[in-house]
């Protein structure tokens, strides 16, 4: 023990000094920052049913009125995928009893506002064909109770706590992309008029409901 160490120190001490020279450092720095997706509807996010003369409208059933296009543009600045929320702002107001798509429920539809306290209708969100980066996509949902991704039946993006999402097939759930398009038609109705109040004024639909966006 005692050779090998005196050795090793002998080595040591008989190595030459060798002068050290300028130094210089390489710093590696950058910035890590979280991808950005911003919602927008295209060509804006009020539609319009114009002006609805409520002579033209049925007493005793739903009255339909015709659908509007709308498409809901989700823009990432990388490939994200991404799922949505929608919330009811005017879901006091719904209509029970309503249909949309051939399908009823009340947690299918949203509130459509009201006059003199009274639930003038609701609307439906009947959903088309999503796309990924222009690539057609299978639309997705599921809830907190039913976290594994599913095709849905009813053709209606409804209400949270259901969400969605798209992608090539359930088990390979939500598409990564930077450009999400998700085209819908707005289905207004408007309860029967037997059931509204009496009135020879004016009064406005007011439906409202917010898109949330998670990234997943």
């Amino acid at each position: 023990m005692k050779k090998r160490l005196l050795a090793t120190c002998l080595a040591v001490a008989s190595t030459p000094l060798i002068a050290q020279a300028a130094s210089v450092d390489l710093n590696v720095t950058g910035r890590v920052i979280p991808t950005s997706c911003i919602p927008a509807f295209a060509g804006g996010s009020d539609v319009n049913l114009g002006r609805i003369f409520s002579s033209a409208l049925a007493p005793d059933r739903q009255n339909d009125l015709p659908p509007r296009d709308i498409s809901l543009q989700i823009t990432c600045s990388a490939p994200a995928s991404v799922e949505i929320a929608v919330t009811d702002n005017r879901g006091a107001s719904k209509v029970p009893g309503l249909a949309f798509n051939g399908r009823s429920g009340d947690e299918l539809y949203y509130g459509l506002g009201s006059t003199q306290g009274v639930g003038i209708g609701g609307f439906g969100l009947l959903s088309g064909l999503p796309r990924t980066d222009g690539v057609p996509q299978i639309l997705l949902a599921r809830t907190l109770a039913n976290p594994s991704w599913s095709v849905p039946t009813n053709g209606l993006i409804t209400n949270s706590p259901t969400t969605y999402s798209w992608g090539s097939s359930s088990a390979s759930g939500p598409a990564a992309a930077r450009l999400h398009t998700l085209p819908m038609k707005v289905a207004a109705a408007i309860r029967a008029t037997s059931e509204l109040p009496p009135t020879t004024d004016e009064f406005d639909l007011d439906g409202s409901v917010t898109f949330d966006v998670f990234y997943l």
